[in-house]
């Protein structure tokens, strides 16, 4: 069952009508309705006062900062208990009558020439169609410029720089220890690259940027090592962390929430980014990025 979480504080009627709503919608969709109270952790309270209510829909954001509308989350909840059925809610789209009577002439007529088409198409369906509708339905929002520069140290005290990866896929992640979506997702981000480094060696590199305060709590955070195949960095001042924000959109945002995710491809352009957490083990992302290594 799915996963429908309200950010909300007391004294807060928008909050309490974003529960009215949720609380509505839970009558006739199957999911389990949690509530947050943000003041409870100081941390989260810092994040999210201000925009509170915010919902998530099975980790991914569905609003903030205000009531949420009902047919808008209710559609975004349906997508996400169609996704966790394994089926695209509606089913196919039945073929014209006209366009199916020509088919069957075209068979009749030039059946040494359908076959091979036919083949092509339900290859063109498998490798091309139903990928990119995944992809639309994992919300990947798609850019095309230049990756802005950065270097800063990693946890072993060296240094990184995105020049340093030039030639691969680079999956840049801002996130931070005291944000609650950032560590619900770490773990499938973490199968994800052990997953593409050992498949395509040397074509992939997953790096967390933290906008943590200091190494400590990284550190902790860890477990006191960084897991292999993570590279992991410290952007204290945000200042690669605003340039990667405002970049992807071509404008700054009012205000910068985590995590988020942006795909660099081998020639350093910035080609994607993902607002919120998400399920990396989701097989729409691994699809996108084998897509950029060319594989």
């Amino acid at each position: 069952m799915i996963r429908v979480e309200v950010y909300r504080r007391p004294d807060c009627p928008p909050c309490d009508e974003a529960r009215e709503v949720l609380a509505g919608l839970k009558r006739d969709l199957p999911f389990d309705l949690v509530e947050v109270d943000v003041t409870l952790d100081p941390a989260v309270e810092r994040t999210y006062r201000e925009v509170v209510p915010v919902v998530f829909v099975d980790g991914r954001r569905a609003t903030q900062g205000r009531v949420p509308e009902p047919r808008e989350v209710r559609k975004r909840i349906e997508r996400a208990l169609t996704l966790a059925e394994g089926s695209e809610k509606g089913g196919s789209t039945p073929i014209p009558p006209r366009t199916l009577r020509r088919v069957k002439v075209a068979y009749a007529v030039i059946a040494l020439l359908a076959v091979p088409a036919v083949f092509a198409a339900k290859a063109w369906d498998t490798w091309v169609a139903r990928p990119r509708l995944a992809e639309q339905a994992f919300d990947v929002a798609h850019t095309d410029v230049a990756a802005p520069f950065f270097r800063h140290q990693t946890a072993d005290g060296a240094s990184f720089s995105l020049a340093d990866a030039r030639g691969q896929v680079v999956f840049v992640n801002f996130w931070a220890t005291w944000c609650p979506p950032c560590r619900d997702e770490m773990p499938s981000m973490l199968q994800l690259a052990r997953d593409l480094q050992a498949r395509y060696p040397g074509r992939f590199r997953m790096v967390a940027v933290s906008v943590d305060d200091s190494w400590d709590v990284v550190k902790e955070f860890f477990g006191g090592a960084v897991p292999p195949g993570l590279t992991v960095t410290l952007d204290t001042d945000q200042l690669t962390t605003r340039a990667y924000y405002c970049t992807a959109r071509g404008s700054c945002p009012d205000s910068i929430k985590f995590p988020e995710t942006y795909i660099v491809d081998p020639s350093g352009r910035l080609v994607a980014y993902v607002v919120g957490p998400r399920d990396w083990s989701d097989p729409a992302a691994r699809h996108f990025l084998e897509r950029l290594m060319g594989s």
